[in-house]
């Protein structure tokens, strides 16, 4: 019996003996020992030049200012225009309620002529009451209920015709 579970558990040979796996192992201490060079390095990269910042923080002249009093008062509190808006949710909730505003309600455009500005959707009763149509066709654009739409893999060269 311990020769049948000894036979079990033996590799066995490859069928192509020229394709094989590498038998060498990684050699961990040189790799080890490069990761720790590499920190070393880069801490006195590091070190050196936060020294070298420091010594020419210290070469400058003490005397000179950096930015003259004068030229610090003169200059402006508020950069020049355009501007980045200062409140851009506050400013685009005012301009659409103006916009709703001036859409859904009555007002005099011209008193002396009697033009008045009304809701868009009263006008769109009006115009519909009046008998207008919403678009002309155009004629050979008859579609009888269809409407022409590009196939998915046709890329717009072909159209196919979709219920509306």
């Amino acid at each position: 019996m311990d020769d049948l579970t000894k036979h079990e558990h033996e590799p066995a040979e490859p069928a192509n003996p020229n394709v094989a796996y590498e038998h060498g192992d990684v050699n961990v201490f040189a790799i080890s020992k490069f990761g720790i060079g590499l920190t070393i390095g880069t801490v006195i990269a590091v070190m050196a030049m936060w020294g070298l910042f420091d010594w020419f923080y210290h070469q400058g002249n003490p005397a000179v200012e950096d930015v003259p009093q004068r030229i610090l008062s003169e200059r402006p509190t508020v950069p020049p225009e355009p501007r980045l808006q200062v409140r851009p949710k506050i400013e685009i909730k005012e301009l659409r309620e103006s916009e709703d505003k001036f859409l859904t309600t009555y007002a005099w455009i011209d008193p002396d002529k009697g033009i008045v500005r009304i809701p868009v959707e009263k006008a769109i009763d009006l115009m519909a009451a009046k008998g207008y149509k919403s678009r002309p066709v155009a004629p050979g654009l008859e579609t009888d209920g269809f409407r022409m739409l590009p196939s998915k893999s046709s890329s717009g060269r072909t159209m196919e015709k979709q219920g509306q």
